[in-house]
């Protein structure tokens, strides 16, 4: 009984120990991530208002936001530290920042109404500039889940909250995938939330103390 005792009392003291080796062993390799991707959906929201385009309407003007081939675009960029736990899991606090660059089309005129305005002809469009929208700032907690640790290619997956604007909106990785070298690497992940829709990918930069 006494020899029971003693190999459970070690079975238990080693894998205390091996934990506690696997979850210390990384913690020393705090990485940051650059990256980019297809526009959160709440840039949406950055689309003139119906106050603005009637004051657009206005002048004659149009704001054009239907997208690459139309005639607007939307930079995304984030900025990630990444806190390994353990070998199957990280932490990470993710700073971003979107807005929206749309341009404007100013229709010709001909003649003016009874109230003296003039008249806007639509069938003579020429381009006015582009106009931007003001940056929307954006901060994301997630954990991070790694299904293959150790691999030369890592899979991963994420779940979190972000805050747009103090707005809590959920923050999820559905599959996420990292390779390269020791310090630098390349990562791309299928994501939804505050950051990204879909595609968000870029560099990394792993700061190693060993």
């Amino acid at each position: 009984m006494k020899l029971r005792l003693i190999l459970v009392f070690l079975l238990l003291a080693s894998g205390s120990a091996a934990f506690a080796q696997d979850a210390a062993a990384p913690r020393n390799n705090f990485s940051l991530e650059l990256g980019t991707g297809i526009q959160p959906l709440h840039l949406s929201l950055l689309a003139p208002t119906r106050s603005e385009e009637e004051a657009l309407a206005e002048m004659g003007r149009e704001a054009d936001i239907s997208g690459w081939r139309g005639g607007s675009f939307s930079p995304t960029l984030s900025l990630s530290g990444v806190w390994p736990y353990s070998t199957h899991s990280e932490f990470i606090l993710t700073a971003g920042v979107s807005w929206m660059y749309y341009r404007i089309t100013q229709y010709g005129t001909f003649g003016t109404d009874p109230q003296g305005n003039p008249r806007y002809d639509l069938n003579d469009p020429s381009p006015a500039g582009w106009k931007s929208s003001k940056p929307v700032p954006t901060l994301s907690f997630l954990y991070r889940y790694i299904w293959n640790p150790g691999r030369k290619v890592l899979l991963y997956s994420g779940a979190g909250i972000g805050f747009v604007e103090l707005v809590p909106i959920p923050d999820i990785t559905l599959l996420g995938v990292r390779f390269g070298g020791r310090r630098l690497y390349f990562f791309g992940e299928a994501t939804l939330g505050p950051i990204a829709t879909f595609v968000h990918g870029g560099l990394g930069w792993r700061f190693q103390s060993r």
